[in-house]
């Protein structure tokens, strides 16, 4: 991509997508790791914490539906940037 070169809109969607989805997916599994079993002096409860985590159906939700809103911001972000030109 050269200096000057600008995302196409569907290029913009998938980026912001993609980018919701990991943020609500790292806030989402840290806190539940932290809150289901780190540091209680059980050396295998970060690794219980861990599978519970990622086996947890509302950890897939919400990485879900940042990717929808991150999706949803790029399409408006695309639709608003295509005005002023």
């Amino acid at each position: 991509m050269s200096r000057g070169a600008r995302l196409s809109w569907w290029q913009l969607v998938v980026v912001l997508a993609v980018a919701g989805a990991a943020i609500a997916f790292v806030v989402t599994y840290a806190v539940g790791v932290v809150s289901d079993g780190a540091g209680t002096g059980d050396p295998a409860d970060f690794y219980r914490a861990v599978g519970r985590e990622l086996t947890d159906p509302t950890t897939w939700r919400v990485t879900a539906v940042g990717a929808l809103v991150g999706a949803v911001g790029g399409g408006v972000a695309a639709l608003l940037g295509g005005r002023s030109r």
